[in-house]
């Protein structure tokens, strides 16, 4: 037995010393196993934030309450799964900023397929920020994958082979604000993940197609924008709705969990006029509403809400927009 162990090790000694004279010649056979990249693919990259050294996250007044919804998957090799992956990446992404108020996956599953809302009649087709507006979002995150790919490449030598597998993905993003329905914000990024195997004398790592290969690579590409996409979304002037009235006392959607403090004050808007384009017939959201008065935090209840007093003003609606007072 140790004379066989012993006899392994001189010849991995020999080979080792053979290859880097280069005495073993290999031949090199590159295959792709699927997918559109037919590009050739930029060297492994792993992000770190660290390098990146972005500017510092500042938030402006309290969280704002975000969904990331359906990701298309327009890629010819993920057949429509992918985008699924993304979502559930740049939900934990957005929720780890510690910034915003994520509202659940079941939540927006129940609203905000906006075709079966239109044919319902719980929304007119074109107005798109109507349905956000139902669980009271500040702004919405969606996109697609718009290119995935896997290639492989197989070396052959005397005694071993190697395989590394190269997983690129590119996936768009945009941010709509849910109360007006414009885009704020739209960048794409590239993410690269490389794994390698080798074997020498049949010991080693064979490996087969590796779907971990999706995740790292999608995860690298949203490193590429997961910063400024935070940025922009923490900059975007929060706003709650008025969800009950009763004589002066004026309940909102937002407390304790959103970030508001007892006495902070808020001013009330009205809902605003729809405005639609008379040439596309789209709506380009809602025109400011006339302010109707200014109401004073002073407690909470429930999961996520408070009781303000009416300090100045009058008509306060349901449905009325809240706004932190400057």
């Amino acid at each position: 037995m140790k004379k066989t162990v012993l006899e392994a090790l001189s010849l991995a000694t020999v080979l080792t010393f053979a290859a880097g004279s280069g005495l073993i010649a290999g031949c090199a056979a590159p295959q792709p196993i699927t997918g559109p990249a037919d590009r050739p693919s930029a060297p492994a990259a792993t992000y770190s934030r660290a390098e990146a050294a972005p500017a510092p996250i500042v938030t402006k007044g309290p969280k704002k309450r975000v969904a990331v919804v359906k990701f298309q998957d327009r890629s010819a090799y993920g057949r429509g799964r992918l985008g699924g992956a993304i979502r559930e990446i740049l939900e934990t992404e957005l929720s780890k900023s510690g910034e915003f108020i994520m509202v659940t996956r079941g939540d927006m599953d129940l609203i905000l397929d906006e075709q079966d809302l239109a044919k319902s009649g719980t929304i007119k087709t074109g107005t798109g920020p109507k349905s956000g507006q139902v669980l009271g979002l500040n702004a919405i995150v969606t996109g697609a994958v718009t290119q995935f790919g896997v290639k492989q490449k197989s070396a052959t030598y005397l005694v071993g082979a190697s395989k590394t597998q190269t997983a690129e993905a590119t996936v768009d993003i945009k941010v709509i604000d849910a109360t007006t329905g414009q885009i704020i914000y739209a960048d794409s990024g590239t993410g690269v993940h490389e794994e390698s195997s080798t074997q020498v004398l049949g010991i080693g790592g064979a490996k087969g197609y590796d779907e971990t290969l999706e995740g790292k690579a999608f995860r690298a590409a949203v490193g590429k924008f997961i910063d400024n996409l935070i940025r922009k979304m923490a900059s975007i002037e929060w706003s709650g709705k008025v969800a009950a009235v009763e004589g002066d006392e004026v309940t909102v959607n937002a407390g304790r969990k959103t970030g508001l403090s007892p006495g902070d004050r808020l001013r009330v808007y009205g809902e605003g006029r729809e405005v639609i384009d008379p040439d596309t017939k789209v709506s380009l959201g809602r025109k400011p509403g006339k302010e109707k008065g200014e109401v004073v935090v002073k407690e909470f209840f429930g999961e996520d809400a408070a009781v303000c007093r009416l300090v100045s003003g009058e008509g306060v609606a349901v449905n009325d927009i809240v706004k932190l007072a400057r």
